[in-house]
């Protein structure tokens, strides 16, 4: 499976859309108070979510594989 898009928004979320026609909407609240996404805690740098189709990236080197969003989303 391979991410097309991730799209920031409101209140820390996160819309990934992927290549099988589905999307997720990740509420990352939670994991800001964690060391590893901390630094999402500034809103400039959660918006700025990239992908390159395997993963989701960040700045500051924070990123979360299509692996780890499946798993989340199992939960």
């Amino acid at each position: 499976m391979k991410i097309l898009k991730a799209v920031p928004a409101a209140g820390y979320c996160i819309t990934i859309y992927f290549d099988n026609h589905h999307s997720v909407t990740l509420d990352m609240k939670s994991k800001l108070e964690t060391v590893r996404f901390s630094s999402l805690r500034d809103e400039q740098v959660f918006c700025a979510a990239r992908t390159d189709g395997k993963a989701v990236y960040w700045p500051r080197g924070i990123s979360m594989a299509v692996s780890e969003i499946i798993e989340l989303i199992a939960k």
